[in-house]
């Protein structure tokens, strides 16, 4: 069991985002707020993006599928952010008023990716632990590495924006949403840097266990505090997407 255990956490994030997903989807239809219609487009995104990364090694060894499995992993990720961008930045005075070119640039990042993973394609390397597959390395790891790195950083600096907003806020609400959604990001930067990390430098199969547990912590966390706090009720009436 203690093999699978990153490939656990990825089918339970997988199953809690669909949740939130539909959850998301019968308050859009309730009250028709676009907001939580890009919510909901972003967790299906999140829930591919998790079950998708469970495979390899649990259904998926030929390293050919792996490799097309991870680039489905990184454009369902890519994915995730075209809705949830606009909603992270209206969290924040600094950022919200870049909402208009997350989309665009987006957009283009994927477009560009898909370009360059065709152009340069290349099986997924086994990586070993104690002599047994304990995963794999994406085969065009510099253009992984490309997408993975900035996209954990902007997780990182989000959740620094979060809890530095939760210890200026006056309220209780903005406090533990502050905290909660911040909180989920650091550890998310933190859990994606760790899949990283054991991918490049130090393959043992602890490390990715640990990314995984802490991967799913931190998804929890941001959920929680987007679902109990939303942004103020102006946010929700204009249309994002």
């Amino acid at each position: 069991m203690g093999n699978y255990i990153f490939n656990i956490c990825c089918l339970i994030a997988a199953f809690v985002s669909f949740y939130a997903s539909l959850r998301f989807w019968q308050h859009y239809e309730k009250n028709k707020f676009p907001q939580f219609k890009n919510l909901s487009f972003a967790l299906f995104s999140i829930s591919l993006a998790y079950l998708i990364l469970s495979l390899p090694k649990l259904v998926l060894f030929n390293p050919i599928w792996v490799q097309i499995d991870f680039i489905l992993v990184d454009l369902s990720f890519l994915s995730t952010g075209l809705f949830a961008a606009p909603i992270i930045l209206s969290f924040s005075k600094r950022f919200s008023q870049h909402q208009k070119i997350a989309s665009p640039l987006l957009f283009s990042i994927i477009f560009i990716y898909i370009i360059l993973n065709i152009s340069f394609f290349a099986p997924a390397t086994p990586l070993l632990s104690a002599g047994s597959l304990s995963y794999f390395k994406n085969g065009v790891f510099w253009l992984h590495s490309l997408l993975w790195l900035p996209l954990t950083s902007m997780a990182g600096i989000f959740g620094g924006q979060f809890l530095a907003g939760a210890t200026k806020a006056g309220e209780k609400k903005l406090f533990w949403k502050g905290l909660l959604i911040g909180g989920g990001c650091i550890l998310i930067f933190v859990a994606g840097i760790l899949f990283w990390y054991f991918k490049f430098f130090n393959p043992l199969l602890q490390i990715l266990n640990i990314s995984g547990v802490v991967g799913i912590l931190g998804f929890t966390l941001g959920a929680i505090g987007a679902s109990l706090f939303p942004p103020p009720q102006e946010i929700h009436v204009k249309k994002i997407i």
